[in-house]
């Protein structure tokens, strides 16, 4: 499968370990960029990226809210075949963040920039910052 940054920031996925099962797809900011959301009432928002006090992009994930988290990546999947996106474990574990649909589900014929649908299922703002997920 070729894979393209569609982000100068994005990073190429990788595996993280030898016995690695998948290979980690990394949030990619943009400074001066906003992130489109939805709030529990299913208001669409804006949040935008920013640099937070270590001087790392973040965004604020509010909890309940759905953001899209960009990758900076197009992947061109071969016909027939999808890519699927789960979230780490620490992150939902850790930082109670899940994929809003569950499983990421990116068809062969969706040629477009790839985002994860992160929902914040906790009961405060997380900080994520460039390069955390997966």
């Amino acid at each position: 499968m070729k894979v393209y940054k569609f982000s100068p920031n994005a990073e190429i996925p990788a595996f993280a370990t030898e016995g690695s099962a998948a290979f980690d797809l990394k949030a990619c900011f943009d400074a001066g960029t906003k992130l489109r959301a939805y709030n529990p009432h299913n208001r669409e928002m804006e949040i935008p990226v920013k640099p937070a006090a270590d001087g790392r992009l973040s965004v604020t994930l509010h909890p309940q809210f759905r953001t899209l988290v960009p990758t900076g990546l197009i992947f061109d999947i071969p016909e027939k075949h999808v890519l699927k996106v789960f979230i780490r474990s620490s992150m939902a574990l850790k930082y109670s963040l899940a994929l809003a649909n569950g499983t990421g589900i990116i068809d062969s014929d969706y040629v477009d920039p790839t985002y994860m649908m992160v929902i914040n299922t906790g009961d405060t703002p997380i900080l994520l910052y460039h390069g955390d997920l997966s």
